[in-house]
């Protein structure tokens, strides 16, 4: 940017930032200059990646202790999607609004929750001339943020449901004009059910009204190319079949037609010429094949899943009569070392928990602090669970699982997205923290938390996803305040697909 302007006004400033409204003297044209001081704020700003987006960025760029992002007013050049919302769109508008909003949030999705937060809001999204939604980076940080939940799916239903019914939800009341396909999508981002926002993209292209409004698009151009194929390569059929010809068509469409001799006839000319003579006999022989491959593929399916079902149960009763007669033919202390590591494997690898808890484990990454107890009272699976007591007031964190980057069976998660999944129970209804850290050479390298609720009568389950690029071993605590006891079992760990 040039230094010839003027400073209209001062729209925004505190200790974080300063945020101006300036004029070009040259061109007149309006801008905003956006300047970010504060280090903490400048930490969770990506300028790459703001850049990538769909934005009104004039230009942008960082020194060692500052932000600076320029930008150029939306709301005389585009609609914003309040606005654009509100001008009764077809459903076919508004589900291409909502397929692009989702690619916004799948976009922004490595960036920091702070910054998703600020982006995904519907006073910062535009639409353009050409239906693309265009995001104004001219973004305000009242405070130091340290967000204890990450509201990108929370705040990307409350989109979906403003475009198909023109409102927001307000304690979790949602509109009964909205079609159920929608409802759906938009019940599971409430409740973060999805990982990625592209998993919300699969499920609104998978529903039923999608597929009626865009389905019939595609399919239009391949009858017509295939129509215009038998057009140029069957020759003229001669006087006395061309009527007989025409009879057929009534019953056969030039797609059955076609496709029948590709797949029958090996797109020969001469057996083309019966199929035309004798087209209402073929049109019934087609519909009897179909009929019949599609009986033979149903009865082979059938089949396949009543043989896997009788393997498993006979695995299952083979495996328990041989442990049942290995017990009874042995005595204790007869077994060879082989036979006792592969208890040991099998042991550790019956309860989940035990493969990310055990003392071996903490003792090697050199962890002293609070840590759960073995439970073997209450559990969901396995033979135990892990439960944090806390017998006071105060907040209690407590170490439940530690992966260990240094081991090769772990190693391959590193720069990866991982899932970190559980079940959790308590004694009584409670809002809690998910904390994880990262450890690199003994020394925290990155943190991260989201909150969670568990509840005193069913064992409800815990997804978090998160990418560790460099780290000797993630602890992932659980963390609450009051008196309270909160289990944990069904630990599992590993890179989301």
């Amino acid at each position: 940017m040039n230094n010839n302007y003027k400073i209209v006004r001062t729209i925004f400033e505190n200790v974080f930032q300063r945020v101006l409204e300036c004029k070009d003297n040259d061109s007149g044209e309006i801008f905003y200059s956006n300047v970010i001081t504060s280090q903490k704020v400048i930490n969770l700003i990506n300028i790459e990646e703001l850049r990538a987006i769909p934005s009104n960025i004039l230009e942008s760029y960082n020194t060692e202790d500052r932000i600076y992002i320029y930008t150029k007013p939306l709301k005389t050049e585009y609609t914003g999607l309040r606005e654009y919302s509100a001008k009764n769109l077809t459903l076919k508008h508004q589900f291409n609004l909502a397929e692009k909003v989702i690619e916004l949030a799948q976009n922004i999705f490595n960036m920091t929750d702070v910054v998703q937060q600020k982006i995904l809001d519907l006073d910062r999204l535009y639409v353009d001339e050409n239906d693309k939604v265009v995001v104004d980076c001219n973004l305000v940080f009242e405070q130091e943020y340290d967000i204890a939940d990450n509201e990108t799916f929370k705040r990307l239903g409350n989109m979906i449901h403003y475009i198909f019914s023109g409102t927001e939800i307000v304690d979790y009341n949602i509109s009964d004009t909205i079609p159920p396909d929608i409802l759906k999508i938009i019940v599971r981002c409430l409740t973060r059910e999805y990982i990625f926002p592209r998993d919300v993209l699969a499920e609104l292209k998978g529903s039923p009204i999608f597929a009626m409004i865009f389905g019939t698009e595609t399919i239009a151009p391949n009858k017509t190319a295939l129509k215009a194929i038998i057009q140029d390569e069957e020759t003229k059929p001669s006087d006395s079949s061309t009527e007989a010809f025409e009879h057929a068509s009534q019953e056969q469409t030039p797609d059955d037609k076609s496709i029948f001799d590709i797949y029958v006839n090996d797109n020969n000319p001469k057996s083309r010429k019966k199929i035309k003579t004798s087209g209402i006999v073929l049109g019934k022989e087609i519909k009897r094949a179909v009929l019949s491959i599609a009986i033979v593929v149903l009865v082979l399916l059938l089949g396949n899943m009543i043989i896997k079902k009788l393997s498993n149960t006979q695995e299952v009763s083979a495996g328990g009569n041989g442990d049942t007669a290995g017990e009874q033919g042995k005595t204790p202390g007869t077994e060879s070392p082989e036979q006792n590591n592969t208890d040991d494997s099998a042991s550790s690898i019956a309860d989940s928990t035990e493969m990310y808890f055990n003392d071996k484990l903490i003792e090697k990454i050199g962890y002293t602090g609070e840590k759960v107890k073995i439970d073997s009272d209450i559990y969901v699976e396995g033979k135990n669970s892990l439960v944090a007591e806390n017998t006071g007031d105060g907040k209690l964190k407590s170490l439940f699982a530690v992966v260990d980057f240094t081991d090769e069976k772990f190693s391959y998660m590193l720069k990866k997205q991982i899932g970190i999944s559980a079940k959790t129970k308590s004694e009584k209804d409670v809002e809690a923290l998910i904390v994880l850290e990262a450890y690199k050479g003994g020394v925290l390298t990155s943190n991260f938390h989201t909150s969670v609720k568990v509840y005193d009568d069913m064992w409800s389950q815990v997804t978090v996803p998160i990418n560790v690029t460099d780290a000797d071993s993630l602890n992932i605590y659980i963390e609450y305040q009051g008196q309270n006891k909160v289990w944990i079992d069904s630990v599992f760990i590993d890179v989301i697909k």
